[in-house]
């Protein structure tokens, strides 16, 4: 992928490359979504949103990452596959794959939302979802990732939105 772009990465050139059979890299990656996935997986340094349940600091920690993410050039390049696959029908590749961390953050919002002063009758996953949204079309919009003084409002913005008091 760093040498062609990801028009130049199938499935054939990566078992060529490997120097194995094609049918080998369809034992681990079963489409071209899939490698692109773990592919963008991989350009993160395999990195996980590290979560900690005290949602505020999570929110921000989750823009920031967002940031950062968005901010590597193999991101934008990936992203229409990584769109494609996931919309295919049957989709190619789980949005799970993709961001791996939304369960659980959805979870840790869903059990202390009340206890931290926000809003428990939001649907759960919204939070992450608007930090995600708010990533994807600032980079549409303006062909470059959010600085991290954009991800850092971000952050505060959706903390407020969300507080209950």
């Amino acid at each position: 992928m760093t040498a062609g772009g990801v028009e130049a990465t199938t499935l054939t050139a990566v078992a060529e490359r490997a120097g194995v059979a094609r049918a080998t890299v369809y034992l681990r990656w079963p489409t071209r979504s899939a490698l692109i996935g773990a592919a963008a997986r991989a350009a993160v340094g395999g990195q996980v949103l590290p979560l900690t349940g005290d949602i505020e600091d999570d929110i921000r920690v989750a823009a920031a990452f967002l940031q950062r993410v968005f901010e590597l050039p193999t991101t934008p390049a990936m992203l229409p596959e990584i769109i494609r696959g996931v919309l295919a029908k049957p989709p190619e590749l789980k949005f799970d794959a993709v961001a791996p961390r939304r369960r659980e953050f959805t979870r840790l919002y869903a059990a202390g939302a009340r206890a931290q002063g926000f809003d428990p009758t939001v649907d759960p996953h919204l939070p992450f979802d608007i930090l995600l949204g708010t990533a994807l079309s600032y980079l549409f919009a303006n062909g470059r990732a959010m600085s991290g003084d954009d991800a850092e409002r971000l952050g505060e913005v959706v903390i407020r939105g969300l507080r209950t008091a």
